[in-house]
């Protein structure tokens, strides 16, 4: 069932165990334990999770996961993912600190999706930024989402935002934007690759009106890729920004996305 999710508990002691050449790493647990919530086929969110915060984010935020997926858990986030995919700490790419969060999951079956998810009231304005690393390349034929935003005034969610990789016949990989509201991906003029087993930055600026006066940017490594005014952007009372991998059709078909230093700010 595509909308079931299963969302993975917090609180498990997590090891990691590298090759016969390297030392075995145990990254040990974290006092922010949730259980795990399964949400049936049409329940709110794109995480299957029915609504449990509608309190405003307050920023500065951001986590590096060297508190493992509190920093999520404690401002009422989660993280979850479909059966068969994984999400766990990793020392093996890590962009700052000890560990990130490792995002693994394969397209065999069709889509799969694993993230971790801030919600509430998002900022009026505001950066929501995140370091990827993303260690082979792929053609892709479907979609490799790495951010998604939606937003609902009920109980019933409906996408806002999404920032994708699109690959070329070769395997190259460049962002794009896809407005929910014209249903329609918006390409950057700059011709800007992504580089691939090496970090980049991922920042999406967003100003929220629910009429002709909002505003989205989009920002890789710091340079300004695209920019979008006066425009309607999120007509939600409240939503959620959704960090990882969500992906279908790849080929090969493993999607396997490492992610450090996520943030929402004031500031670029």
């Amino acid at each position: 069932m595509r909308w079931l999710r299963a969302l993975l508990p917090l609180g498990f002691a997590l090891v990691i165990v590298a090759s016969a050449c390297e030392p075995e790493v145990v990254v040990g647990s974290w006092p922010c334990a949730e259980a795990p919530r399964i949400a049936e086929a049409g329940a709110a969110g794109a995480g299957g999770e029915a609504p449990t915060s509608r309190t405003a984010i307050e920023v500065p935020w951001s986590t590096s996961f060297e508190d493992g997926f509190c920093g999520y858990s404690d401002t009422r986030g989660f993280c979850y993912g479909d059966p068969g995919t994984r999400y766990e700490l990793s020392n093996s790419r890590v962009h700052s600190g000890r560990v990130a969060a490792e995002f693994r999951a394969s397209t065999h079956a069709g889509e799969q999706d694993t993230r971790c998810v801030r919600e509430g009231v998002l900022p009026d304005k505001a950066y929501y930024g995140a370091w990827f690393f993303v260690p082979a390349a792929r053609t892709n034929g479907g979609n490799w989402n790495l951010m998604h935003f939606q937003g609902s005034n009920d109980t019933v969610f409906h996408g806002t935002w999404d920032v994708s990789l699109e690959s070329t016949d070769s395997g190259s990989l460049y962002l794009y934007v896809f407005d929910f509201a014209q249903m329609k991906r918006r390409f950057s003029d700059v011709a800007a690759e992504v580089p691939i087993a090496t970090w980049f930055r991922i920042v999406f600026y967003l100003e929220r009106a629910a009429d002709a006066t909002g505003q989205v940017a989009l920002f890789q490594d710091g340079r300004e890729l695209l920019r979008l005014k006066n425009i309607a952007t999120d007509d939600s009372s409240w939503g959620q920004w959704y960090v990882g991998s969500l992906a279908s059709s790849l080929m090969p078909p493993d999607a396997t996305v490492y992610v450090d230093d996520v943030s929402i700010d004031t500031k670029l």
